[in-house]
Formats: C-alpha cells, sequence, structure tokens
C-alpha cells in the first residue's frame, strides 16, 4: 500500500482552482492562526473565500497573491498563500490538513516557495512565525531563515476622543468590507495618520495613545467590539507574539 506522501501529488499552483479547492484552501488557511488570534485576521472574514477568488482572477503575471498546494486522491490537503511585494516574497501563511501532517509536506511546500521566490527575481523570502511555535521555528530556521524582528499583539482599550479623525478612503474601504468581511481604513487626526484594519467587528488600531482614541471614536461608525495593536519589539505580554523570519534568495544561475 503506497506511503500517504507517496500518494501526494506534487506541489502546484492554484492558477484556476476549483470551488472545492477554493473551500479548502480558505479552511486550512483559517486553521494556520494561533488560537489566540481567532477573529483578528483576514483568514477569519466571512467573505475570505470570496476574497481569494478575487485575488486569483487575473492572469498569473499580474498576481501578488499566489496559492501552491498539494492534493491527495485530488483532495486539496496543503497550502501555502505567498504574497508577492517585491523584491521579496512574503508567506503568508501556511497550513496542512491534520490527517497529513508529518510527512514532510510543510517543508516541501516552504522549498517550493524559495524557488518560486528565484523564478519571480526575488531577493529574499519573508515570514512570520508565532513564537509559541517552536515546531515551525525549527522548519523555518533548517531551511535557512533567521529572526530580523519581534512583534507583540496587545488588546487596546477604547479611550473617548476621535474628533477630528477624516476617513481618507471611506468608500474603497466600505465596499471592500462589505464585499469580502475585512478591510483597510486610513485615517488622519491632526498631524497623525494611520491605516486600520478591521475584519468583522475586530479593529487593529496603531500602538500607543493614538490607538486607544481611534478605537474609542470610531467604534460606533465601524461597529467594531474589540481592537488591537501590533507593537515592535518582544514587549509586555500580550495574546500573541509572532517572529519575523528572512532568507535571502539566490538569483538564478
Amino acid at each position: 500500500m503506497p506511503s500517504l506522501l507517496s500518494a501526494a501529488g506534487p506541489v502546484v499552483g492554484l492558477v484556476a482552482p476549483t470551488d472545492a479547492d477554493l473551500d479548502a484552501a480558505a479552511r486550512l488557511l483559517a486553521s494556520s492562526v494561533p488560537v489566540g488570534c481567532n477573529g483578528t485576521v483576514a483568514y477569519h472574514a466571512n467573505g475570505f473565500r470570496a476574497f481569494l477568488a478575487a485575488a486569483l482572477t487575473p492572469p498569473p503575471g499580474l498576481r501578488t497573491v499566489l496559492l501552491r498546494g498539494v492534493h491527495v486522491d485530488g483532495r486539496l490537503v496543503a497550502v501555502a498563500d505567498w504574497r508577492l511585494v517585491p523584491p521579496a516574497l512574503h508567506l503568508n501563511g501556511i497550513a496542512v490538513d491534520p490527517a497529513t501532517r508529518g510527512v514532510g509536506l510543510g517543508g516541501t511546500l516552504l522549498a517550493d516557495g524559495l524557488a518560486l521566490a528565484r523564478e519571480l527575481g526575488c531577493d529574499r523570502a519573508l515570514l512570520d512565525v508565532s513564537r509559541d511555535n517552536p515546531g515551525a521555528r525549527r522548519l523555518y530556521l533548517h531551511a535557512g531563515f533567521a529572526d530580523v524582528s519581534h512583534t507583540t499583539w496587545t488588546e487596546v482599550t477604547p479611550a473617548p476622543g476621535g474628533g477630528g479623525v477624516r476617513a481618507l478612503d471611506w468608500p474603497a474601504f466600505a465596499a471592500h468590507r462589505a464585499a469580502y468581511g475585512f478591510g483597510d481604513l486610513r485615517v488622519r487626526v491632526g498631524p497623525h495618520s494611520a491605516t486600520l484594519r478591521v475584519v468583522g467587528t475586530v479593529l487593529r488600531a496603531p500602538a500607543g495613545p493614538l490607538g486607544g482614541i481611534l478605537a474609542g471614536g470610531l467604534a460606533g461608525l465601524l461597529g467594531t467590539s474589540r481592537a488591537y495593536a501590533i507593537e515592535e519589539g518582544t514587549g509586555p505580554a500580550g495574546f500573541a507574539a509572532f517572529a519575523r523570519m528572512s532568507r535571502p534568495v539566490p538569483p538564478a544561475a
């Protein structure tokens, strides 16, 4: 009887994914996020599957969202979500179905992504990994990645304020959020500007006092019930902590 690894197909680009592939990719990527971050990232938005379908509509040469996957018996069991941000290729998320873990599919997807980065002419690959996930960190260290920075995710207590805030791109934000369940809103208050990420009813605000003011002042307009900030460094205890890792990508011979 063939092993699971021998039954797995090669890594393929999900250029024209089927409905089943989109369903599986959305489900797998949602499961890749640490439990403490549930509901805070786009993978958990109620329209993320529709976002994936839209992001994969342009011809491959025009895309910035690049999905790579592995099938077993025609079923997508592992997926990597790469984002092209020249001159880097960023691993936004990677997930393997629990029933197919332990046979190296994560490492296979990672090696495929590094080859893809070289093919695209990127000079480095980037990723963010939970500092509470030693297994994933070992995989990335073994693949040549090294820490370059750290962040801590902390809850933000809404504060009174919000006066003088200007929403710079409200129509685009509102349309994107209505279609996909998440969106980015650029705001300005006095001399300060910031980009807020809203997923469902969760707001990602700037770190520091400005974040609390915006979270409190915009809660009614945005309908948000929770706010958090991403702070640079290891910082005080938060509900999640990540390391940004980087690896150079040698040019193709």
